[in-house]
């Protein structure tokens, strides 16, 4: 019995001049990335673009890139201001406040019987990409920041 090799072949002499777009292929099937990189990057540019377009205090250029603080699998309850990790059923494991874990009596109180469902994409947005870790990131901490108040409740808004 014979086996057919299979190749892959490259193309080294491609002409950038002509192309419009580039896409990056962040699921890691082509080629591993480095996510710390990636995240990191992606939140500088998100909090430039806070300050430049939506006229958030420029204190917020400050606040640190924490790659720990998020993880693939939560979910953010967008009215809240909580990130939640979510069991398959919608229960509610754990929750956190900024960067913060929720105490369980807390939670229990914030939540009572609730069932988070995906698919209301009004109330919940779920964490569930490589590239979407420096979102849920920057969210924790805003969120930590309006809770604060630092910057006056208008501005986080």
């Amino acid at each position: 019995m014979t086996t057919k090799k299979k190749s892959a072949f490259v193309n080294r002499t491609l002409n950038l001049k002509k192309i419009q777009y580039l896409g990056l292929d962040m699921d890691h099937t082509l080629v591993r990335y480095n996510s710390f990189n990636f995240e990191k990057l992606t939140h500088s540019v998100m909090l430039k673009k806070l300050v430049e377009l939506k006229n958030y205090p420029k204190e917020v250029l400050d606040l640190p890139f924490d790659f720990e603080l998020a993880i693939r699998g939560l979910v953010i309850d967008v009215k809240k201001g909580n990130v939640l990790k979510v069991s398959r059923h919608g229960n509610i494991r754990v929750s956190q406040h900024g960067r913060q874990k929720l105490k369980f009596s807390d939670q229990k109180q914030l939540y009572k019987s609730t069932y988070i469902d995906l698919r209301d994409s009004n109330n919940y947005l779920s964490i569930d990409t490589s590239f979407s870790i420096a979102f849920c990131a920057l969210f924790s901490q805003l969120a930590e920041l309006k809770e604060g108040n630092a910057f006056g409740e208008e501005a986080l808004v």
